[in-house]
């Protein structure tokens, strides 16, 4: 990737804040005094700063906008920040603009109608923080799903041009954060879509041209979409009624077939690692990843749920031994002997793969990772500029809440609610000093919130 197209996500590996960044593997200097730091909040930011008051000023990046929404042409435009200024309509990601009988209006009104049962079970619960409840960051959220998905094959990352891409990861988590809060059939479109652009190997490309089988660039491709959409396809499927689930089987069953043939082979039945991969970080590998193996495993475990097949259950079981006791003999770092920690052990909890990662390591990233505004880094290898990103923090919020650390996943909530930008939406980063930054909003990071908010009520 060229250094004049930004980074999405944490995916575009340690660092790589800026256009000026150094050398990507740059190890984090001070863990010791960020270790100290304890819980995610203002008592660590402002720790954080006294013990490294210097922050390099090339990590101060600015954000891109406040939002997306639809303007009076029914298109979807950058609002505020770097682009122009709109006025939104209340609750809305629709400018006022926007004529009332137009169709994009009819659309919003139906998503959000749709989610009225899900929002109801969220109720007025205070989020830690100073931002309101649970349900104000949900109605965000929901919006900043539905501007993302709406009229798409699937979810884009965001609007930004560089990140106007679907990548498998992060659609395996829309898609099951909308059959979770009421879009079932939406969730059954996305996986349709990425089952159509599955290499017969059983592959995909780390990202995709929307509407299209095209990768826009020759980045590798990555093993831990066909895990994590086999993960999202069994999550759909569980989620759906009884009576529904034999068609939900139907319609991903090539999907759901092709994803389990390759986990078995890759690994031979659970007995080995797989095959060595870029993951969320999105830099090349010569090491098997943490992020690799969880992936694999979710989509083991995904598969014996929908297909109830021996084999499927058996692999996952060796694989969980052989990961116990290569990344495990080493507290689970990002690589099976050392790397330091990796916010990749989020998604264990966080695919339904409970019970590997201990509570102690799992809590643990708040500090190992932590960073002045807050939030946690993607690794401890990652640049050590002080910005946190939403798609790490809010999947350990998911795997928090799932873990049952329940107080620990609300403060995490909070404090991403603190750190919306004006306009409600949730950013990818957030600065040393608490700003948001870079593109707002960010999908993956809202489906991780939905899906997190879903584990707590």
């Amino acid at each position: 990737m060229q250094d004049s197209e930004p980074p999405t996500g944490p995916a575009e590996g340690p660092a790589r804040s800026s256009p000026t960044a150094g050398s990507r593997r740059t190890v984090l200097r001070g863990l010791g005094a960020v270790s100290v730091l304890g819980a995610l909040g203002a008592g660590g930011h402002h720790l954080y700063r006294a013990v490294r008051p210097e922050v390099d000023p090339r990590t101060v990046i600015p954000l891109y906008s406040q939002t997306v929404a639809y303007g009076g042409d029914e298109r979807r435009i950058l609002v505020g920040a770097s682009a122009p200024h709109h006025e939104l309509a209340p609750s809305s990601r629709l400018t006022t603009a926007v004529p009332a009988p137009a169709e994009v209006v009819r659309r919003a009104r139906r998503f959000w109608d749709a989610t009225a049962a899900w929002r109801a079970r969220v109720g007025d619960d205070p989020a830690p923080g100073g931002s309101g409840s649970l349900a104000s960051l949900a109605e965000s959220a929901i919006q900043d799903l539905w501007v993302l998905t709406d009229q798409l094959p699937a979810p884009v990352a965001a609007w930004t041009p560089h990140w106007r891409y679907v990548w498998p990861r992060d659609a395996a988590f829309c898609a099951v954060a909308l059959a979770r809060i009421g879009h079932a059939e939406t969730a059954l479109d996305v996986l349709e879509h990425l089952q159509s652009l599955q290499h017969p190997d059983g592959w995909f490309e780390a990202r995709y041209v929307p509407g299209t089988e095209r990768a826009p660039d020759d980045r590798p491709r990555q093993f831990d979409g066909t895990g994590l959409l086999l993960w999202a396809a069994s999550a759909v499927w569980n989620s759906a009624e009884a009576s529904r689930r034999g068609a939900v089987a139907d319609r991903l069953a090539p999907l759901i077939t092709t994803s389990q043939q390759t986990l078995l082979e890759a690994t031979r039945d659970g007995e080995r690692m797989p095959p060595i991969s870029p993951d969320y970080w999105e830099v090349r590998e010569r090491s098997v990843t943490l992020g690799i193996m969880a992936a694999t495993l979710a989509g083991l475990r995904g598969a014996h749920t929908v297909t109830g097949e021996d084999r499927a259950g058996d692999a996952a079981d060796a694989l969980t031994a052989l990961l116990t006791s290569t990344f495990g003999a080493h507290q689970y770092q990002r690589y099976r002997r050392g790397g330091g920690a990796d916010s990749a052990r989020a998604f264990f909890a966080a695919t339904g793969c409970g019970g590997i990662i201990g509570t102690r390591l799992l809590t643990s990233l708040r500090t190992e990772l932590a960073r002045g505004g807050g939030g946690i880094a993607p690794g401890a290898s990652w640049r050590d500029d002080g910005i946190s990103w939403t798609p790490s923090t809010s999947l350990l919020a998911l795997a928090l809440a799932r873990a049952g650390e329940h107080d620990q996943a609300r403060e995490v909530l909070g404090w991403l609610a603190d750190h919306r930008t004006e306009a409600g939406s949730l950013p990818e980063k957030v600065l040393f000093d608490g700003r948001p930054a870079a593109v707002a909003p960010l999908a993956w990071t809202a489906a991780n919130v939905l899906l997190a908010i879903e584990a707590l009520i």
